[in-house]
Formats: C-alpha cells, sequence, structure tokens
C-alpha cells in the first residue's frame, strides 16, 4: 500500500482521499500489531510535483512529434538512452553488451538527481530526438501541455 502524505497543523494527512484512507488503515494496522508481528515499511519523499509534470509533458511534446516514438513508454526509453541513464548488461543469447534504461521512480532518484535527469533529458530531446524544435518553442508547448492537463 502506498499513500503521499503531508504535513498539516493537525499531523500527517493523506494528500488525496485515495491517500487519506491508505494513510487511515496503516494508522490503525499499527495500533492493532500484535507484540512481536512484523511490518515491512519503506518511506520516501515525493519530487517536485510541477516538475514531475514538466517531465510528462515533455514526453508528450515527444510523442506528439515524433513517428518514431509514438507512446510515452517509447519515448521514456529513448531519452534515458540518450541521456546514457542506463546500466550495462550482457544479452545472454549473445554475450554482447546492451544497455538498460534504469528508474527514475520516486524511490530510484531525489529531487536534486532528478533535476540533473531533468536537464539533461530536455538537451537530449533538442538534439538527437527533435532536432528540428528549438529550446522556446519546446517549453512553450511544454507549458501548453501543463496547462491543457489543469
Amino acid at each position: 500500500m502506498k499513500a503521499v502524505l503531508i504535513r498539516t497543523p493537525a499531523g500527517l494527512r493523506g494528500s488525496t482521499p485515495a491517500d487519506q484512507e491508505a494513510w487511515a488503515k496503516f494508522k490503525r494496522k499499527l495500533e492493532t500489531m500484535k507484540p512481536g508481528k512484523w511490518l515491512r515499511f519503506e518511506w520516501s519523499s515525493p519530487r517536485n510535483g510541477a516538475h514531475h509534470r514538466k517531465m510528462f509533458a515533455l514526453l508528450q511534446l515527444v510523442t506528439e512529434n515524433s513517428e518514431v516514438y509514438p507512446t510515452v513508454e517509447k519515448a521514456l526509453v529513448a531519452i534515458k538512452l540518450c541521456v546514457g541513464h542506463v546500466e550495462p548488461a550482457i544479452d545472454p543469447r549473445t554475450g554482447e553488451l546492451i544497455q538498460v534504461p534504469k528508474s527514475i521512480s520516486y524511490e530510484a532518484m531525489d529531487q536534486e538527481a532528478f533535476d540533473a535527469f531533468y536537464s539533461a533529458a530536455i538537451d537530449a530531446v533538442l538534439q538527437f530526438i527533435l532536432p528540428q524544435m528549438d529550446r522556446a518553442t519546446a517549453d512553450r508547448l511544454m507549458d501548453m501541455i501543463v496547462e491543457g492537463w489543469a
């Protein structure tokens, strides 16, 4: 179970109704746990939400302006490869060295690492994927995409 929590003057609260429900279930679980019971717990600090939306706007920009990367998933893989956000691995069928894209999930990278990835991603998109587009146009189009989601 996952939930995004926010600190309020009254204490921790879920950031959405679903998150609040998950938080309430977790608190009940803690209160009713018997001594000696085990519970696995993980936590992370979410990244800047507006910045996260800009990344998805960049992915949308690629899908809308590229015939090669028609889905967000394919656009993200292409960007990770261009940026070098990969782990080398050996293909067991051929013995060749291949590049496997790494995760950019909240758990995999903090805001500082995401800032660096995002900056490199914009540069990579404009250099390798959409070289016909300039930075000002890309920024304007991404702002329009984000505004359309509001």
